[in-house]
């Protein structure tokens, strides 16, 4: 579709399924069930109550809550309405809730008051100066100036805060908006508007405000669920948080193909599992606890092997096994609404694309550039990836388009990749991730990945520290895995049967688990983790001069 086309809005997509899939279930969570035509009206009912205080298109809407029926129904509320959505992780600090609510310019904040141990409320008076004493409806905030109203599912004993009920009552006040201009405000939303701002988790600075654009919503959905096999008999578990990029393309792949949306009650995994049984589920969107998801439902009998996602191994239509490294390695970000190359997950690659992530998804151009001039390098080499076009986001919100795009348009990733003649991509590392030692460059994805694979060691953490003579010197700071005592040298002498010399820490020392810094999401915190690798190698370097050439 071309982004001028009227069709490609997420209005057009929920109403395109609602008149094929009317009284099928649309989301589940919990006990609670919504067929798309309850989905429809319930997003309805707020859409309108939104319209009602003023909200049109291009408010901004910040969304705080677990995932569930409030959070579906606001999201889509504010899709069908042009607003620009905003949802925020429940995992945010008061810091990081300050930060997203100034940045994002948040208007109205539409949330929870309380999930699991989490007190909303609590991490809003601490996040925002003034806010305890600010007055329901008329917020006058220097630290989020464009803040004017937070409701709250629950806003009992808040002076500041409204509850959610009321909100929708607006929409059956005389008067009101009625489903009639909901219909005309629908109409005029463009493929070519904002839509929603995701921020990324960010390993390495402040997370940035990703946008993306009613064409992107509404269309790259429907082309990511070919790539996972999904149609409208699948039910869909997802486990992913519906406030990252990962949960809200699930939730929209789901969507949009006449499926089955699940959400567990909690993040608890007998919770998950329980769905599983009651729903027979037949998809699971599932990262960080997959391990643990899939030994629990082992050993309750369930057939894992027969659910999508639940880590079984890959198989070809025909039910063929796909060999270890021929199923593609699917490949994406924030920026790109999700993966931008890929193979279904039920296609053997060649045999000469081993370890690909794949083609273009979806239209999107890509392009391999030199990290030191920006010339397109010929097919194989290595090189900076840069995006174009696609589902490719319209931007980081309040960033200049100069600084974030080349002059044509492209988005310097920050990966390093090489496709081949075929347009298979291949994942190398990131460009921050080199170390340059005398004259070489070592990628230190590639020295982590060599550290992991020794049964020695559980994890890996690989930088370059200056050198005078070579510029920087490769090292490593390695936990040791359980019931093993590695040595330095031991290390060392067996990476030399893996890599090359140049590419070999200088210099090992072991940590623990608890000396790493990572990300509410599990990454590690490179910006802290430059800082901190100089300290845990405080004797000034021996490096041995005579071994230390290149080959």
């Amino acid at each position: 579709m071309h982004p001028t086309d009227h069709t490609a809005t997420f209005p057009a997509l929920l109403a395109e399924m609602v008149a094929s899939r009317s009284e099928h279930p649309a989301v589940i969570h919990g006990e609670e069930v919504l067929t798309y035509r309850q989905l429809e009206r319930r997003s309805g009912e707020m859409a309108r109550a939104l319209l009602a205080s003023g909200v049109g298109k291009g408010t901004r809407i910040a969304l705080l809550a677990p995932d569930g029926a409030l959070w579906l129904t606001t999201f889509y509320a504010a899709l069908r309405i042009g607003a620009l959505v905003t949802p925020i992780s429940t995992l945010t600090t008061p810091p990081e809730l300050a930060h997203i609510l100034r940045t994002s310019d948040a208007q109205i904040l539409i949330g929870a008051r309380r999930f699991l141990r989490r007190d909303f409320a609590k991490n809003l008076t601490a996040a925002l100066p003034g806010l305890a004493a600010g007055t329901a409806g008329a917020l006058r905030l220097q630290c989020a100036p464009h803040l004017r109203s937070v409701w709250l599912q629950d806003g009992d004993g808040l002076s500041w805060a409204a509850p959610v009920s009321d909100l929708l009552a607006r929409a059956a006040l005389p008067g009101a908006p009625d489903d009639d201009l909901l219909a005309a405000v629908e109409r005029e939303v463009s493929p070519a508007d904002d839509a929603l701002v995701v921020y990324t988790s960010g390993s390495t600075a402040t997370p940035k405000a990703v946008v993306h654009g009613q064409w992107a919503v509404a269309c790259q959905p429907r082309a990511l669920a070919r790539y996972f096999l999904l149609t409208d008999a699948d039910r869909t578990l997802c486990l992913l948080p519906a406030f990252w990029m990962g949960g809200i393309a699930a939730a929209l792949q789901v969507l949009s193909t006449g499926g089955t949306l699940i959400y567990p009650r909690s993040p608890d995994i007998a919770d998950a599992i329980e769905m599983i049984e009651r729903h027979s589920v037949t998809y699971v969107v599932v990262w960080h606890v997959l391990p643990r998801l899939r030994a629990a439902a082992v050993a309750r009998g369930i057939d894992v092997d027969a659910i999508r996602g639940m880590g079984g191994p890959p198989r070809r239509e025909n039910g063929e096994l796909i060999p270890p490294g021929l199923r593609a390695n699917l490949l994406g970000m924030s920026e790109s609404f999700s993966m931008h190359s890929a193979e279904p997950i039920n296609q053997r690659m060649p045999d000469d694309k081993t370890g690909s992530c794949g083609r273009g998804v979806n239209g999107i151009e890509r392009r391999v550039v030199s990290p030191d001039t920006g010339v397109e390098v010929p097919p194989g080499e290595v090189g900076e990836l840069q995006l174009r076009g696609g589902a490719l986001m319209t931007g980081f919100y309040k960033v200049e388009r100069r600084t974030v795009f080349t002059a044509d348009g492209f988005y310097p990733t920050k990966d390093l990749v090489r496709i081949d003649a075929d347009g298979y991509a291949y994942f190398v590392g990131r460009t921050g991730d080199m170390i340059k030692t005398n004259s070489a460059n070592v990628s230190r994805l590639e020295v982590e990945a060599a550290l992991r694979a020794l049964p020695e060691v559980d994890v890996a953490l690989v930088a370059g520290l200056p050198d005078p003579e070579f510029g920087e010197i490769v090292v490593a700071a390695v936990v040791p895995a359980p019931d093993t005592n590695p040595t330095a040298e031991g290390i060392r002498a067996t990476l030399r049967e893996r890599l090359s010399s140049f590419k070999i820490p200088r210099r090992v020392v072991f940590i623990t688990h608890n000396d790493v810094p990572l990300t509410e999401t599990g990454k590690v915190r490179l910006s802290e983790l430059r800082e901190i690798i100089p300290s845990w190698f405080s004797e000034p370097p021996r490096v041995d001069r005579d071994t230390a050439e290149i080959h």
